[in-house]
């Protein structure tokens, strides 16, 4: 090794281009620096992707930092920074007996960042003050964008060493750039003996593409005397590094350096990279003989190292050898047809590509490390993709390189749509992403809250909201139940008067919280539901009837107006840039689940433990949330748009929830996922072309049967997920992976996932409805386009012609199911309480237009899914038969303040839909059941199965 040790004689340090933990733990690096001459180290994003998948010296660390709950991308930080730390205080005497200009270790900055100026500052800042050792080098690409950050940050006081140097062109600005910062320290009085960096030029690169490039243009037995391109093989990557080196000389010489020099300055030594021979041709120390010089740094690989100590040769200044020549090299090339511009800009771009391949390899190591420790602990997901397995896994590469991940965390609305005002738009309506950040606050103040009402005596809390202020609540009334002690929920969304007496029938009104939840206050039904209760309490109760109600709602609405005005109890404001099927680890899900006794700090933890395994820097691939929205995206493109859910039993209320999610958030400009749920699984057989299965279940249901139908919808070539939920609490993780997904989903479909475009439509609808109500006391006389008996049925000019040709009610029926196409579905919309029988019948019906039509069925009950699935009925593909169930009723409910009562606006909403479905041109038809309901749709569905 001692010619390792006498390189410093000759003006130039060693250092290692390679770290690892073994390295440090071993002894070998004390070694190497205290017997055999090293002087420095560099590492970049591949050399630890080598070092920590290539041995488990890491585990240890790696399973405390997941224990801690932190993302693969803060995993790497604490990995790479303990090992820089401990190798920069191994190098500190080197730093020390050279008066701190070397003994120096080298950790860069994202590779991400190369071309983000600000991004760079911040992160350099960040890095240096975690390592917190003085021999730390910063490593900032040499790009245009990183020669700024690089100036900023010697200018701060941050040592760096710039990376991915390769034209001479470049390496001067980034010696100007460090002669700026070291004069404005001067300007300002800072000291500049403490200000150090290394330019690093890399070699053996240039030489790989330039060689590619001259093979080209050779032509054997026909000798070109002009160009010679064999003569320059070789050539190029020494002679870059001489002349480079020349600039250096000339740029530290003058007078402008001298004068900092005199004031304690440092010179910016050129650092050789990529100095390991990458062409068994050229002699395995080529890169290190030739280039010896002062104040010069080589790094070197293990191999070169060890190559250069067996044979390597000693000689001064060799970096000085015919610059003339080497000024030669680069005509030459020009004369053969070689651009070394472009040849130096192609290096700068594979050179960050580089550095990013590797990074997101130890991203997905990482995160699958992560995920094997936490084990049964989290929620696991499986893809199988069918015949779409190369074109996601494409679709996944372009989405790293798009960098959507990063991207959909910083709210870019850009992911979505480019014009201003609807970008402007999205923004704003994404603060649900950074919801499972922080929520311990929230939590404590909401089961504080619970607490008090538990200790007041209060037996009930009624939600009375629409939509996704209601949709999770019941989803967690039905997963969960009450705790003991705690208030039964219920949850009243539906204007049929016999939901209501339900409702009032159930609960003690003086000991019951009446919850009105509406993000925008003025939600028709939260708001009628609430004057009924108000009144009800008001009777009974003997002090302020307001303190039996709370709010839910954004900040200025007039729900904020009307608590304020009857007194409520507490109004609870929701975040800012939440829609209302986002908002379910917001309050609007929160207080619900609080007052039922539901642990909200474990299901808030499993939707942060979501958020960390499908961080922005996992790649798509390894992202649970990411990956999952890129095939539902894909799957749609396909025309595999009915995501079909096949849920275990303790969680199948879930499905009311994510319905709407999908639904509302892509149903619109003609395109959308079709969310099938509660249809059974069937064998292959059942279904058409245009499905995508998604299980999720919890291992302790049984789920035998699933399984076995979906291995068999699996080898017929349908795309299934498998989602496994550790437990019932777990669904937090899911409702924020799914609101991920679908948000990814919408990015690919094309469409933007955070309007409701086509919502409006029905409303619209209903209050005209209700207007010329209160002006005829009546609604108006519509003919039907069959009567039979009881029954009455309505539909559109497109359903005409199959009422001439059909003289009964279920004759009619049959003939609007049997024109459903492939790829069509039908959509039961019964506008009545859904009682067990109504449902089992339904359900019936379902499974047998299914088996019949091949065709996938959804049942929605109304009003509810005009706040769920409306949208998609209106604003998705023309591909739905949507049959609305309607009957006489003659009970009704006074709305107080309103001339007409809750049986009237029911009517009005199941009218408005209609109406809002037939103007659009969907196939719809409407069926009155008459004054029995249940009579009339046993009679109606056995009709139907006997025609």
């Amino acid at each position: 090794m001692s010619t390792l040790n006498d390189l410093i004689n000759y003006g130039q340090s060693y250092w290692l281009d390679n770290l690892t933990r073994k390295k440090i733990t071993s002894g070998e690096l004390k070694k190497r620096v205290t017997e055999q001459g090293l002087r420095g180290i560099t590492s970049n994003p591949s050399i630890f992707y080598k070092a920590i998948t290539g041995s488990e010296d890491y585990a240890p660390q790696i399973k405390e930092l997941v224990a801690k709950g932190l993302t693969p991308q803060q995993i790497y930080d604490a990995l790479t920074i303990k090992d820089v730390q401990d190798a920069c205080d191994i190098l500190k005497p080197v730093y020390d007996s050279s008066g701190g200009t070397d003994g120096f270790v080298s950790l860069e900055v994202s590779p991400y960042l190369a071309r983000d100026t600000q991004g760079t500052i911040s992160e350099a800042r960040r890095l240096y003050k975690l390592v917190d050792r003085l021999n730390c080098y910063i490593k900032i690409p040499g790009t245009k964008e990183g020669i700024p950050a690089i100036e900023e940050c010697l200018y701060h006081g941050i040592n760096i060493n710039i990376t991915l140097l390769f034209s001479i062109e470049r390496y001067v600005e980034v010696a100007n750039a460090y002669i700026r910062a070291v004069k404005r320290r001067v300007a300002k009085g800072k000291p500049v003996d403490n200000i150090v960096s290394v330019a690093s030029f890399f070699i053996s690169r240039i030489d790989v593409l330039v060689d590619g490039l001259l093979g080209q243009y050779i032509i054997p037995g026909n000798e070109d005397k002009k160009r010679h391109p064999q003569l320059l093989f070789g050539k190029a990557g020494i002679a870059s590094a001489q002349l480079a080196y020349h600039r250096f000389k000339e740029l530290f010489s003058s007078a402008e350096w001298k004068a900092l020099e005199n004031k304690g300055a440092h010179v910016q030594r050129p650092l050789w990279a990529s100095t390991g021979n990458k062409d068994p041709l050229y002699s395995d120390v080529r890169y290190v003989e030739t280039l010896i010089g002062a104040d010069t740094v080589n790094t070197l690989p293990d191999e070169t190292i060890d190559a250069f100590a067996d044979h390597g040769k000693l000689e001064k200044n060799t970096i000085k050898k015919d610059l003339d020549g080497a000024a030669q090299i680069f005509k030459k090339l020009k004369k053969a047809g070689i651009d070394i511009d472009f040849v130096t800009d192609q290096l700068e771009n594979d050179g960050v590509n580089k550095f990013i391949e590797p990074y997101n390899l130890l991203m997905t190591s990482l995160a699958e490390k992560r995920a094997k420790m936490l084990g049964e602990h989290i929620a696991s997901q499986q893809i199988s993709y069918g015949s779409y397995k190369k074109e996601i896994e494409a679709v996944y590469a372009s989405m790293d390189g798009k960098q959507v991940g990063a991207r959909l965390y910083h709210k870019d609305p850009y992911l979505w749509k480019t014009d201003a005002e609807e970008a402007k738009m999205i923004k704003e309506n994404m603060g649900w992403i950074t919801l499972p950040d922080d929520f311990t606050q929230t939590v404590e103040a909401l089961a504080a809250f619970s607490r008090q009402l538990k200790e007041e005596g209060y037996k009930h809390a009624v939600l009375l909201g629409m939509g996704g202020s209601s949709l999770c609540s019941e989803v967690a009334r039905e997963t969960y139940g009450t705790t003991d002690g705690y208030l039964e929920l219920l949850v009243l969304d539906n204007t049929d008067p016999a939901a209501i007496l339900e409702v009032e029938k159930k609960v003690d009104i003086e000991k019951t919280l009446f919850i009105a939840a509406s993000k925008s206050g003025g939600t028709r039904e939260t708001i009628s539901f609430f004057r009924y209760f108000y009144k009800l309490v008001e009777k009974k109760s003997k002090g302020n009837a307001g303190n039996n109600f709370v709010a839910i709602t954004d900040a200025g609405t007039p729900l904020v107006k009307m608590a304020g005005k009857y007194k409520f109890r507490k109004v609870f404001i929701n975040p800012p840039g939440i829609g209302g099927r986002y908002s379910v680890l917001s309050d609007f899900g929160l207080l619900p689940m609080a007052l039922m006794g539901i642990d909200n700090n474990a299901l808030m933890s499993g939707a942060k433990q979501m958020k960390v395994s499908s961080d922005a820097y996992v790649p798509a691939a390894s992202n649970p949330a990411i990956s999952l929205g890129a095939l539902l995206g894909i799957c749609q493109r396909h025309g595999r748009d009915k995501v079909t859910f096949v849920l275990s039993s303790s969680i199948n209320s879930f499905g009311y929830w994510v319905e709407q999610l999908l639904a509302e958030s892509t149903g619109k400009e003609g395109k959308g996922l079709i969310p099938v749920n509660g249809e059974q699984p069937g064998e292959p057989g059942v279904y058409g072309n245009d499905r995508v299965f998604v299980q999720m279940y919890l291992p302790s249901d049984d789920n035998a049967a699933d399984e076995q139908k979906l291995k068999a919808l699996e080898a017929a070539g349908h795309p299934v997920v498998r989602i496994k939920v550790p437990d019932k609490i777990a669904l937090g993780s899911e409702y924020y992976r799914w609101e991920i997904a679908v948000a990814v989903a919408g990015m690919i479909i094309g469409i933007n996932p955070f309007d409701q475009p086509n919502v409006e439509e029905s409303k619209k609808n209903t209050n005209n409805i209700l207007d010329d109500w209160k002006k005829e006391g009546a609604f108006k006389n519509e003919t039907p386009l069959l009567s039979d008996g009881d029954f009455s049925v309505y539909g559109g000019a497109g359903v005409k012609a199959l009422a001439d040709k059909n003289n009964n009610a279920a004759a009619f029926v049959n003939a609007f199911l049997a024109s459903a196409k492939p790829g069509d579905y039908v959509a039961f919309l019964p506008y009545f309480l859904m009682t067990d029988p109504r449902m089992e019948l339904l359900q019936e019906w379902r499974q047998q237009t299914r088996g019949k039509l091949k065709t996938a069925t959804t049942l929605l009950n109304g009003p509810r899914y005009l706040h769920s699935t409306g949208q998609l009925h209106k604003g998705g593909p023309a591909t739905g038969l949507y049959i609305l169930f309607t009957g006489d009723e003659e009970n009704d409910l006074p709305i107080p303040g309103e001339k007409f009562g809750f049986s009237t606006l029911h009517q009005a909403q199941s009218l408005g839909d209609f109406k809002s479905l037939n103007d659009k041109g969907r196939r719809v038809i409407r069926i009155n059941l008459g004054k029995d309901i249940d009579k009339g749709l046993e009679k109606l569905w056995e009709s139907i199965k006997g025609n």
